[in-house]
């Protein structure tokens, strides 16, 4: 399983670093007819516009401004200027990363903008100002020549008159097709939190640090939601739903696990009425997954700090975190009401993961007999392919393991987005208790 970021580091050359408050004056664009440098925000309100209604969300790029196009620039390049923002419509995973782009500045030559992209937009890997040239071959198009993390290439956008959009991307040297195809439109959607951990914590879910010393070479502390009648029920137990993120989610950030989990749920459409807890997982070559005893250790903690009724705890994770929901489950099938493992494979049906697989090569997969399993994959996943996905329903079928199995058409490897934003999917682990 390729790391997402991966994808983002090659195709949007990601190396720069949002600033807010309080930090450095903002650095000049490069002098040069095409360039590119890291925009350093010291303002936030003056960059970013806040949204009606809502106290913590702002529109991205909402407040910079941009010159107006000069009088007598032709239409097919006074159209480029101003906000866009879009996604990236290419495999393996389509609309992950996401773009917002401004042309500030536009003539018949050439002209400058900024970007702020990534697949996370509240911790964007790029943020840029850039210099770009026009030119004319088989379209109008802007293009801006950039050397980032030692990769050459384009970045090249041209407008599209029948969608009324921007289509382009990257361009490796030589190559003739885009890395990662973006489209960008003039939608006013995507937007950032000024203070993203108070925004979580309206919404009930908190950073806690682990007490337990020991965990911090895996990870030092990991994301909890409590339901809003936690506090004021000190005599209920509730449910705990233990997820584990996919790779591109890894790090020093725990913020980032509010992304492509089932806090997404929480905050877009409505309450839970679980204990979610999400660790997070160092970025480190140490290990490759999530290793059996740090989740071991975190789940005695999660069940001594907090009020769990330990007849309903129930397991979930996406890519890499779906393979370690098999492994953790074969450990401690007698801990578990119910698992749901998302576009991921046992280990021993996906290549690199031979250190993982060894740890439980000699546990007999009918311990999962007796464990409801609902395992969810795209069809056109490209990461960790179907085929990986069926040998392990078979082999677990085989071993006598009731495995429910759904294919999602149309869908690649994003398939937690549908999922974890379905009301049902929580309501089928609710039918299973211990």
């Amino acid at each position: 399983m390729k790391a997402l970021k991966s994808f983002a580091l090659l195709i949007l050359l990601m190396a720069g670093v949002a600033l807010f408050p309080a930090m450095a004056a903002q650095e000049p664009a490069l002098d040069l007819p095409n360039g590119w440098s890291h925009l350093v925000i010291n303002d936030f309100d003056r960059v970013h516009s806040p949204l009606a209604g809502d106290p913590y969300q702002y529109l991205i790029f909402g407040n910079i401004a941009t010159e107006p196009p000069a009088p007598g620039l032709p239409e097919d390049l006074a159209v480029f200027a101003g906000r866009w923002e879009g996604v990236d419509i290419s495999p393996p995973v389509k609309n992950d990363l996401k773009m917002v782009l401004v042309i500030r500045k536009i003539t018949a030559a050439g002209g400058e903008g900024v970007l702020w992209g990534g697949a996370n937009l509240q911790y964007p890997m790029d943020v840029k100002q850039f210099h770009f040239n026009v030119v004319r071959d088989e379209e109008v198009a802007i293009e801006s020549k950039t050397w980032e993390a030692g990769n050459a290439g384009t970045l090249r956008f041209s407008y599209d008159p029948a969608s009324r959009c921007l289509r382009g991307g990257f361009k490796a040297p030589g190559s003739g097709r885009f890395a990662r195809e973006i489209i960008l439109s003039r939608k006013r959607s995507f937007t950032v939190c000024k203070d993203y951990p108070a925004y979580l914590e309206g919404k009930h879910i908190y950073a806690r640090a682990f007490r337990d010393t020991g965990l911090a070479g895996y990870g030092r502390d990991y994301l909890v939601y409590l339901p809003r009648e936690y506090e004021a029920s000190p005599g209920r137990r509730w449910p705990l739903l233990f997820f584990l993120c996919g790779t591109g989610d890894r790090g020093d950030n725990v913020f980032l696990l509010a992304k492509a989990s089932p806090y997404r749920f929480i905050r877009e459409r409505a309450d839970l009425p679980f204990i979610i807890v999400a660790p997070s997982l160092r970025d480190c070559a140490g290990f490759r997954s999530f290793p059996v005893p740090y989740l071991e250790g975190a789940l005695r903690e999660i069940l001594a700090d907090y009020r769990v009724d330990r007849t309903r705890i129930y397991l979930t994770g996406i890519s890499m975190g779906g393979e370690a929901v098999y492994r953790l489950a074969l450990h401690h099938p007698e801990t578990f009401a119910a698992i749901a493992p998302l576009a991921a494979a046992l280990p021993g049906h996906i290549p690199g993961f031979e250190r993982e697989n060894a740890t439980i090569k000699d546990i007999p997969l009918n311990r999962l007999k007796n464990l409801p399993i609902w395992a969810i994959h795209g069809a056109d996943d490209q990461l960790v392919p179907l085929s990986a996905a069926r040998s392990t329903v078979a082999e677990l079928k085989k071993a006598g393991v009731p495995i429910n199995f759904s294919v999602l058409s149309d869908h690649d490897h994003d398939v937690w987005t549908d999922t974890y934003g379905d009301p049902d999917f929580y309501q089928w682990f609710l039918k299973y208790k211990k």
